[in-house]
């Protein structure tokens, strides 16, 4: 019984070190990724590599699935298979009318060469922060060519275009692509915001006194032009019934002395009845 119970350890033990040795050995590599086989810390070959339509593949061996490597000796490096992205916070630019703003960049990537970038990079992540890194620096290299208001149109003028064209020449270095890069935000500076409230307010007021203004002068011009018309009808017709002008004249008179509301119930005139000022009362 002894000797049949020593036996089945052994065998227990055989049976798990073998198990613990496949599970070295056998690595699934999804679909999603890459993997590169690393001997020693140099790249050997690459599973499920990514390879454009029409492309022969180079340094490829199958796709996604059970693959066998040698455990302690060969390393699995992942690397993304799809599109992938990043997008940079609050990028300082100054455009070239000097007005400040801060810039969310967002980029989508593409490994097509995961040798090159675990040689030079080490891995995805790291490759990402190099690019981050970059962006922060070409963004005012090439945005800083324009204003602020065409940073902020679509395409901006080209200046995101040569962002983009700068960016995927740092990244192809690393084995990258760069596949998209547009500007997701635009905001200003800490304290930028209540000068630019300022400047905006500022602005309106010098246009709104500037158009009240040229109001009054057009609301002068108008009121002149009719005194003088109104001047010309009245000389017209004073030349052509003398009579009725020295009447509209009285009456202007009358109803300026006696109806006004200044004057009315104020003022007192006395007068002799041979007066001239009431010859239209009594009809003459």
């Amino acid at each position: 019984m002894a000797a049949i119970s020593t036996r089945a350890r052994v065998a227990l033990f055989a049976f798990g070190s073998i198990a613990i040795a496949l599970g070295l050995c056998v690595t699934v590599v999804p679909e999603t990724s890459q993997a590169v086989i690393l001997r020693m810390g140099e790249p050997v070959r690459v599973i499920n590599r990514w390879t454009p339509a029409n492309t022969p593949a180079t340094k490829t061996t199958g796709g996604g699935g059970l693959i066998a490597h040698l455990p302690f000796v060969e390393h699995v490096e992942w690397i993304e298979r799809g599109l992938f992205g990043f997008t940079t916070d609050r990028v300082p630019v100054r455009g070239t009318d000097q007005f400040p703003l801060l810039i969310d960049a967002t980029a989508t990537l593409r490994v097509f060469d995961p040798v090159k970038l675990v040689g030079s990079a080490g891995n995805t992540d790291k490759a990402v922060a190099q690019l981050s890194d970059a962006v922060r620096s070409l963004a005012q290299q090439e945005l800083g060519t324009v204003d602020a208001t065409r940073m902020l149109m679509p395409g901006s003028g080209g200046a995101t275009a040569r962002l983009r064209a700068a960016l995927d020449t740092r990244a192809r270095l690393l084995g990258i692509q760069v596949v998209d890069l547009r500007l997701a935000a635009a905001n200003l500076p800490e304290g930028e915001l209540q000068q630019a409230y300022e400047r905006m307010e500022a602005e309106r007021n010098r246009i709104a006194a500037s158009e009240t203004d040229s109001g009054t002068r057009e609301a002068d011009r108008i009121g002149a032009e009719g005194k003088a018309e109104a001047a010309r009808i009245l000389g017209a017709a004073a030349g052509k019934d003398p009579g009725f002008y020295d009447f509209y004249r009285a009456m202007q008179s009358y109803e300026m002395v006696f109806a006004s509301d200044r004057t009315k119930g104020s003022s007192t005139i006395i007068l002799g009845p041979d007066s001239e000022y009431l010859k239209q009362f009594k009809g003459q």
